[in-house]
């Protein structure tokens, strides 16, 4: 269970990341997805459906392997210029595996005795798995570490720091479970003892790569749920001015912080294109003392109404406008004002004034 779990915390961290990255390179979605996958299939459970406990190893270290790789890839595309990682080395080592796999697949009911621990295909597998592992998660760590210790404080450099402690409780599970005959040799461990402390082993790695994903992708994560909120305080304000000007309109991507980012600079176009239909008189007809937003929200409605009926008047120098330095303030403002248009009792008497100082 604690496989499966940590399995689904994996991807789950995997697809966050594929969710909140829509461009460029997507090499820490492959290897958390690598390693989910991975854990799903050596399972205990898995394992027993499947009958066989050296096939789901090979599809595990294969998998562990591709996780390896982008880390690599990961690591080279932060240099300038961007390194390729060359393809041919992993898959020059699933072949070796493969053929080794052939090799000692057919001896499987000798497991565990010493002939088969010192097989040459044994032996060759372990040392292509150790080492290519190995070299990789050194190069990842070494980059990691110099990049965390350069971050300001907060939730990101944690998270990084995590990673460098996850990469080095990899390395240890990878000499570990990597070495299986070297460790029944110089150990008083039996076969059926070793499997399970090596799975303890990765799950404790697999824990710490969790908590430092979790760490890493908390401000990604929080920022798609702040735009994803934005975009639907907005949207009716939105649809309204649209509807009134289609050209402001902005080619559409599918990209949650882009999209509210594009609604904002819509809006202000529209409410700009709007200004010349704001009534003169529009204070008179506010009873009693509004806020900002509700003001600007029942200038809007007022606009609307007067540009239906063909109603304009010259434009007068603009004051000053309250200055919103940061899109999560811009978006906070046209929220409010979007909320007041929708449900102002003020905006809607000023819509009634309107419609009948027209009619």
């Amino acid at each position: 269970m604690i496989s499966y779990v940590s399995a689904a915390l994996l991807a789950l961290i995997g697809l966050t990341r594929l969710m909140t990255v829509r461009t460029g390179p997507k090499h820490l979605v492959t290897f958390f997805l690598s390693m989910a996958a991975g854990l799903a299939v050596s399972a205990e459970a898995t394992v027993r459906l499947l009958g066989d406990d050296l096939l789901p190893r090979l599809v595990t270290n294969a998998l562990q392997l591709l996780a390896m790789r982008a880390l690599v890839q990961l690591v080279r595309s932060t240099r300038s210029p961007e390194k390729p990682t060359a393809l041919w080395p992993i898959v020059l080592c699933w072949a070796l595996m493969v053929l080794c796999y052939l090799d000692f697949a057919p001896h499987r009911f000798e497991a565990g005795t010493p002939g088969f621990q010192w097989r040459w295909s044994i032996v060759t597998y372990q040392i292509v798995l150790t080492t290519y592992a190995i070299s990789c998660l050194v190069m990842f760590t070494r980059t990691l570490a110099r990049s965390a210790a350069g971050r300001p404080r907060g939730t990101f450099r944690t998270g990084l720091r995590i990673l460098v402690c996850a990469a080095f409780a990899t390395i240890g599970w990878v000499l570990f479970s990597g070495l299986p005959s070297l460790w029944l040799e110089i150990t008083d461990l039996a076969d059926l003892d070793f499997m399970p402390r090596a799975r303890l082993l990765g799950l404790c790695a697999m824990v710490l790569w969790v908590l430092g994903g979790l760490f890493t992708t908390w401000d990604g994560a929080l920022r798609l749920v702040r735009a994803w909120r934005g975009i639907r305080a907005v949207t009716p304000l939105w649809k309204e001015l649209v509807a009134a000007h289609p050209q402001i309109a902005l080619p559409v991507r599918h990209d949650i912080e882009f999209t509210l980012y594009r609604r904002v600079i819509e809006i202000r176009d529209g409410l700009l294109a709007l200004r010349a239909h704001v009534p003169p008189h529009l204070g008179d007809w506010l009873r009693t003392p509004v806020d900002e937003p509700t003001r600007a929200a029942a200038e809007l409605a007022a606009a609307l109404v007067m540009r239906e009926a063909g109603r304009s008047w010259p434009l007068h120098p603009a004051g000053p406008e309250e200055a919103h330095p940061s899109m999560r303030d811009e978006s906070a403002w046209l929220s409010a004002v979007s909320s007041a248009f929708t449900h102002s009792l003020v905006v809607r008497e000023v819509r009634e004034r309107a419609m009948a100082d027209v009619g």
